[in-house]
């Protein structure tokens, strides 16, 4: 049986590159935290936020902010509280700073699941030259969660590295931007 859809979007960071709440910004005709939101909800039983306790509270989202059970790893806390409240499900983890996705983004990701793989992720250049994996673009099935918080209990806090220790399927971008997370501002 394929586990349930939840989404996670990672909004909880320090934005100190960008100077400002990168979650706040808005690139379209709302905020990022909830533009990718209402992106997330049609594949999604349910949609979290990894978030601060201000940003939970300024935001009114309640039981689906997630704050941070181990704090000072960066998005693998906010990954770790996630995986460890909902185990039984397949999380669509998407950070806030992607402006470009789109619906047939995530429905890529969706379709891209076989039971052979514990993890779809795109696979591109985000920016700096160089092909890599996306794990705060991608759908982590539970196997790929238990790889995640066994590796995290060690002390590995690289997202990145944890997944490629998983059994993993990449796709192409329809487009390399959609890969482009913001970190100057619109």
């Amino acid at each position: 049986m394929t586990p349930e859809l939840y989404g996670l979007i990672l909004t909880g960071g320090q934005s100190t590159r960008m100077g400002r709440d990168k979650a706040e910004i808005t690139y379209g005709d709302q905020p990022q935290w909830r533009a990718v939101a209402e992106l997330l909800a049609p594949f999604c039983k349910e949609v979290y936020w990894s978030c601060s306790e201000k940003q939970k509270n300024d935001w009114g989202v309640g039981s689906r902010g997630l704050t941070d059970k181990i704090q000072g790893h960066g998005p693998a806390s906010g990954l770790q509280t996630a995986f460890s409240k909902f185990s039984d499900v397949a999380w669509i983890v998407v950070a806030c700073d992607y402006p470009f996705l789109e619906s047939h983004d995530i429905q890529q990701l969706v379709d891209g699941r076989e039971t052979d793989f514990h993890a779809v992720t795109f696979v591109g250049d985000a920016c700096d030259g160089k092909d890599d994996i996306q794990p705060m673009l991608t759908l982590w099935e539970p196997a790929a969660q238990r790889q995640f918080l066994d590796a995290f209990d060690r002390g590995e806090d690289s997202p990145r590295r944890i997944l490629r220790s998983t059994r993993w399927k990449g796709l192409s971008p329809r487009e390399n931007r959609i890969l482009s997370n913001i970190n100057s501002g619109p």
